[in-house]
């Protein structure tokens, strides 16, 4: 096991000094932006002032910096003028997926997704001490049993003094020791009551809130924790129960990422890829954003409250409720940042939403932002912005886009983004024009054989 380890742990180090070399592509110019690519569609009070292309994935803040996950490595920053962020540092380090790139104090955490089972997954403990130039401290393997889901998907602190995190992904979670980070060591796993459903049974990410509640969600739904004495037995708090369990009207794959907000907790469902269509697994869901009540938790209770989807629901079920997204292919709502009552939401194809939760019985959309050839994996507001209506967007496709919505979307009407004819295709050619791939079936579907365009292009010629 130990000559295991000595081999991922070189093999870690050997991807690090090659992606010096070989991923600078991918960053973004210094200096930061490109011509502005207008939007497809963006309500009047949402403003795009910026963009600094290449790939993101997840973000965070120290002081003035914004610290960009993407496939490539960690981008920094400078965001002391938060409408014009510039480029200050790099860390190639090429990873999938880290989507929530966690810090606390001077250090950044980084992890890699099992390749298999519980192997592969690696976890890079990065310094920012130097705010501009991260540097790899320590790397450490994850898992390596050889048996069932590994963690390796997202890893946060769970812990104020930066000595703990919570490592998901997997069927348990892993628990981590950081208290010293250049010698970080796996405690084990402990099996969370948000991993607990027999349809997808994984934790995806937690949340430490400022009350000291530990919150981890997943496809068991939602469920709170209070640290103890010891790290894999955590004091269970509450949780969703058979309404945030996987399936549920309110948790069709997984519940992706959630922020307490008072006596509301507010959890996006990711869902895309559905087997129950035709073609099956044509990534048409979309989840939702949720609002939970928190009143009870003291009795162990978390309850649903209200629901709220994009344009796209129900316009193949005359509006009835059914999660799907039809005219997209990467589709789902995912992460998301709540500031003063206003959620900017990280929707990929669909954009950014800004969902005003301040009644949460009645969630609003007050602005929308939906760019061309775009997958918005998340959205951040600026820390650095006074007036707080700057959103940093993290998109796969795209890089970062900086915007500005007026008012911080708290004078914001209830608005509704368009959805344009040309943006529909037809699931009966779809189903006639392709076939399920190889590796990922019809996630990613290749043409028929006796195709060289797609049916509709074909019926197009005449």
């Amino acid at each position: 096991m130990k000559n295991l380890r000595r081999r991922v742990a070189s093999l870690a180090t050997m991807l690090a000094l090659i992606a010096a070399v070989s991923v600078l592509w991918a960053m973004p110019a210094a200096g930061g932006s490109d011509a502005l690519e207008p939007p497809l569609a963006a309500s009047s009070n949402v403003h795009l002032l910026a963009h600094i292309p290449g790939t993101a994935a997840g973000m965070n803040f120290k002081d003035h910096y914004a610290y960009v996950s993407g496939w490539g490595g960690i981008t920094v920053l400078d965001i002391a003028q938060p409408d014009a962020p510039q480029l200050a540092g790099t860390l190639p380090l090429p990873h999938f997926e880290n989507e929530d790139v966690d810090l606390c104090g001077n250090t950044l955490l980084v992890v890699n997704d099992r390749e298999a089972k519980d192997l592969g997954s690696i976890m890079y403990v990065i310094s920012i001490a130097n705010r501009t130039s991260p540097t790899v401290i320590a790397i450490l393997p994850l898992g390596l049993t050889g048996s069932g889901r590994g963690s390796g998907h997202i890893a946060n602190f769970v812990k104020p003094d930066c000595s703990q995190a919570w490592v998901d992904g997997g069927d348990h979670v892993e628990v981590v020791d950081l208290t010293v980070p250049s010698a970080p060591k796996s405690l084990g796993k402990f099996e969370s009551a948000a991993s607990l459903s027999d349809a997808f049974k994984v934790s995806h990410d937690t949340e430490l809130d400022s009350t000291g509640t530990v919150w981890n969600v997943g496809g068991g739904g939602a469920a709170a924790y209070r640290l103890t004495a010891n790290p894999l037995a955590p004091q269970l708090l509450g949780t969703t129960g058979t309404a945030g369990r996987n399936p549920s009207p309110y948790n069709d794959f997984i519940l992706h990422n959630s922020q307490r907000r008072g006596k509301t907790l507010l959890i996006t469902e990711e869902d895309y890829v559905d087997t129950d269509e035709v073609p099956p697994g044509g990534c048409r869901g979309q989840g939702k954003f949720e609002t939970w009540d928190l009143s009870r938790l003291n009795k162990g209770t978390i309850t649903p409250v209200d629901t709220w989807e994009t344009e796209l629901n129900g316009m193949f079920t005359g509006g009835a409720v059914d999660s799907k997204a039809p005219v997209t292919v990467n589709c789902s709502s995912h992460w998301f940042d709540a500031k003063s009552g206003v959620a900017a939401v990280g929707w990929y194809e669909q954009g950014v939403r800004f969902l005003d939760y301040r009644n949460p019985t009645d969630i609003t959309q007050v602005g929308y932002y939906i760019p061309a050839n775009g997958a918005t994996w998340a959205a951040y507001w600026s820390p650095t912005d006074p007036n707080g209506e700057i959103v940093y967007t993290a998109d796969a496709s795209r890089g970062v886009d900086v915007l500005k919505i007026d008012g911080g979307g708290l004078t914001g009407k209830k608005v509704k983004a368009p959805v344009r004819n040309e943006w529909f295709g037809s699931p009966t050619a779809d189903s006639t024009s392709f076939q399920p791939g190889r590796t990922f079936g019809f996630i990613c579907p290749v043409l028929q054989p006796a195709l060289d365009v797609p049916y509709t292009s074909v019926s197009a010629q005449g």
